[in-house]
């Protein structure tokens, strides 16, 4: 489906007013581009096994619906989207409220009725931390979508791991972007080194490159006498603030990597955008693999119910389209000729809306002491 001309730029400068009028830095999580090394092709990645008649054919359904709907189309969703969205006077987000030092954005907002309530250790006085439970139908998984550990909240933020015994955490930001801090350096980085917060002690016991934009560290997390929990961090070192990756298969091979894990922490800077891409697109997944027919647009509407405002761009909404039309290309549910149209509508959106290339930042210069 062509674009209409004059149609993105007309969407283009109403967000650039937006951002303009509300100066909201909640809104750096979402819409420039990583270029990754096109001389370096992946070998054909399976991304998960066991894959049923009836998932291939949603997939291969949700891909030609999309196509037909063009990215014009899905552009307009997510503008419904968020017209549906209920105002803040009508959340309810009384610990939110109470706790304004501890947020990091503003207008981000944490709602009761989903809420991490912290309650250990026994007898401490203070229960919020800004994260939201989202669960998803038919899966073991259970995430906790949480903003970036601020310097006040180091402490909730472990108390949160251990209380709730999460085994992995998915880090999707930079300690630093674009020259402003998105996030403290909340674990210890180097190997063999110890930090403790509050209660908490943290060993660093190894970091492997898994792949290029991704940092695993072991880290051994102890309190009292109790037996020590082994928690691996996933450290995605280079998505970009404001924006996609352009590695379509990256996202379901880190979700691959989470397939045993129960209570998964993910985190970009505000804990939405990047955030809120990742963790639809497990919804999206689950879906598939019930051989239910998938709609974007319940997926976003469900995960903002838990986690209000994720997926906070048009961009972020139309990359998780294009993440799943990778995949199924992947799986030869669709052949590249048939969306090559909206490979190319996509493309377009990026150059319009002025998308910059990523620098190629080596992993070790992403924290704050270096990881490796």
């Amino acid at each position: 489906m062509p674009f209409k001309k004059g149609f993105l730029r007309r969407v283009t400068i109403r967000m650039r007013h937006g951002l303009e009028t509300s100066k909201q830095a909640a809104e750096e999580d979402g819409t420039q581009i990583e270029r990754v090394d096109r001389t370096k092709k992946r070998k054909g990645a399976t991304i998960r096994k066991g894959d049923s008649p009836e998932m291939i054919e949603q997939m291969r359904a949700f891909c030609l619906a999309s196509a037909r709907c063009g990215v014009q189309g899905l552009v307009q969703e997510f503008m419904e989207i968020k017209k549906s969205t209920p105002p803040p006077a009508q959340l309810k987000k009384t610990a939110f409220d109470k706790n304004t030092d501890k947020n990091r954005y503003k207008d981000v907002y944490c709602t009761d009725d989903t809420r991490v309530v912290l309650t250990y250790p026994p007898g401490c006085d203070n229960d919020y931390i800004h994260a939201n439970w989202v669960d998803i139908r038919e899966s073991k998984h259970k995430f906790i979508c949480t903003q970036a550990p601020k310097t006040n909240t180091l402490v909730d933020f472990w108390r949160m791991v251990w209380q709730e015994k999460s085994k992995a955490i998915v880090m999707l930001c930079n300690i630093m972007e674009c020259g402003k801090k998105k996030c403290e350096q909340y674990w210890p980085a180097n190997v063999g080194e110890t930090q403790t917060y509050g209660p908490i002690t943290v060993k660093n016991l190894k970091n492997v490159q898994a792949e290029k934009m991704l940092t695993v560290s072991q880290l051994e997390v102890s309190s009292n006498s109790e037996p020590p929990l082994s928690v691996e961090h996933m450290f995605w070192n280079n998505w970009p603030d404001r924006g996609v990756p352009e590695n379509y298969l990256a996202c379901f091979r880190l979700l691959a990597r989470l397939k045993n894990y129960t209570h998964i922490v993910v985190h970009c800077s505000a804990g939405i955008g990047r955030t809120g891409t990742v963790v639809g697109l497990e919804m999206a997944m689950q879906a598939f693999m019930a051989g239910e027919k998938l709609s974007m647009v319940d997926v976003v509407k469900e995960l903002r119910r838990q986690r209000p405002g994720s997926v906070q761009t048009d961009v972020q909404y139309v990359y998780m389209h294009r993440c799943i039309i990778g995949l199924s290309e992947n799986k030869k549910a669709v052949k590249r000729e048939e969306m090559s149209s909206f490979m190319e509508q996509f493309d377009q959106l990026l150059k319009i809306r002025g998308c910059i290339l990523a620098p190629n930042i080596p992993p070790t210069t992403m924290t704050a002491r270096g990881a490796i």
